[in-house]
């Protein structure tokens, strides 16, 4: 099949390109380049340097029978959305109805979303399923949230199928410094450079961290399910940043913790419900958390040494 991957130049974008290339799809990319590097992409692909909010993405869709969108662009920071709501809401509100738009208008058979945890808040309980409290408290949660809307109106509309993912906290190598889930690459940059780590409140907040090579499976068992919906991509299991401290700690020593006050939108806890998509999708992680650190570590390291794995 044709797949068009927006955000593909990105940490999860790029790791979506390898695995449906070696599956032995064609692969397109609509990436502006703000967060992601061409670098990224090793497999055979064509390349669009647009902005998923301009008119020019219509010559993607025009052009080529796209049979598949993956709709991974997004703007990503929690503190970014509060600092600047205006590029949040282009990037993340109208770069995904113009997706939607163009989808719809060129017969894509299937529209894949990733929104995000962030919609959920700040739950008191912990795991939540697809049907708990959505609740956001921040821009970029309240953005993924429209477009899940977006995209369920698109498939009562116009019968556009789409699927829109939960993702929870995603990691792994090629990850950037922003994000939730970039705390995981923050901290190995920095005991690799033998500096302090910092953790904004007491270390206990949990996220449900998945293993990208995890996450890209379930978007790949997605492509042939009829499903049409939203699911939770997780790992449903809690760990704090005090645990991943230690996991850090035994890998390499580290230097020194340094705990600092809480950041505004910072979320509590979080751990989602995956009990539906492994039904839906017959898929469950591979790695552990321990055995995921461990592998994006030795990513970094190599990438320091100049040898770089995939």
């Amino acid at each position: 099949m044709k797949i068009l991957i927006t955000g593909g130049c990105g940490f999860i974008g790029s790791h979506v390109a390898d695995r449906l290339f070696k599956e032995g799809h064609e692969i397109y990319i609509i990436d502006n380049l703000s967060s992601g590097s061409i670098e990224n992409v090793k497999v055979k692909h064509r390349f669009y340097n647009f902005d998923i909010a301009d008119e020019e993405c219509e010559k993607v869709l025009q052009c080529n029978k796209v049979d598949i969108v993956i709709h991974l662009a997004a703007q990503a920071s929690v503190s970014t959305s509060l600092e600047c709501p205006y590029l949040d809401t282009r990037t993340n509100i109208l770069g995904t109805s113009n997706m939607l738009f163009l989808s719809e208008k060129y017969g894509v058979k299937k529209f894949i979303f990733a929104s995000s945890a962030a919609v959920y808040g700040n739950p008191e309980e912990t795991p939540l399923s697809e049907e708990s409290t959505i609740n956001p408290v921040s821009p970029y949660g309240m953005s993924k949230y429209t477009g899940e809307f977006y995209c369920r109106k698109w498939s009562e509309i116009y019968g556009l199928n789409t699927l829109c993912f939960r993702f929870s906290n995603v990691y792994g190598p090629r990850q950037g410094m922003a994000g939730e889930g970039g705390v995981i690459s923050i901290f190995i940059q920095k005991i690799l450079d033998n500096q302090p780590l910092t953790i904004y409140g007491d270390g206990n907040q949990t996220r449900d961290f998945i293993f990208v090579e995890d996450l890209v499976d379930a978007l790949y068992k997605s492509l042939e399910s009829s499903y049409c919906g939203t699911l939770n991509l997780s790992t449903n299991t809690e760990n704090n940043l005090n645990g991943l401290v230690q996991i850090l700690e035994g890998i390499q020593p580290i230097s020194e913790v340094i705990f600092q006050a809480a950041r505004d939108g910072d979320i509590l806890r979080s751990r989602l419900d995956n009990s539906k998509i492994r039904k839906i999708l017959n898929w469950d992680t591979e790695y552990t958390f321990s055995e995921g650190i461990k592998k994006t570590y030795q990513w970094y390291l190599s990438k320091r040494s100049g040898v770089t794995t995939q």
